[in-house]
């Protein structure tokens, strides 16, 4: 797993690249607390464009980072969703409890 960072403000958008698993989530982890921890981060965009595959682990840690964000009146937003990732949110039932964008723009100008 393969994560950049560019900053907006209270907003992070962390571009990521490749399967986010069990074998691959502490990097995402850890990329994710570095953001956290480095500023002001209220929000965090992820672009999954180049995230083919998430599994029960990844979407595990993703609920607990929403609960965890909307504590500090924030959320977790979604953009760019590989159509394989977007069925698994679906058929997981997970697809509503995140703000989903097509455009990783239009994700940005909700902040």
């Amino acid at each position: 797993m393969n994560v950049t960072a560019e900053s907006y403000g209270q907003a992070v958008v962390l571009n990521c690249k490749g399967e986010l698993t069990a074998d691959s989530l502490e990097a995402f982890k850890h990329a994710v607390e570095h953001q956290l921890r480095e500023g002001q981060v209220r929000d965090l965009i992820l672009n999954l464009e180049e995230v083919p595959f998430v599994d029960s682990a990844a979407l595990e840690y993703l609920l607990e980072l929403q609960e965890k964000l909307a504590e500090q009146m924030g959320q977790v937003k979604l953009a760019k969703l590989d159509e394989n990732v977007a069925k698994i949110l679906e058929m997981t039932r997970l697809g509503g409890l995140f703000e989903r964008f097509e455009d990783l723009s239009e994700a940005i100008k909700t902040m």
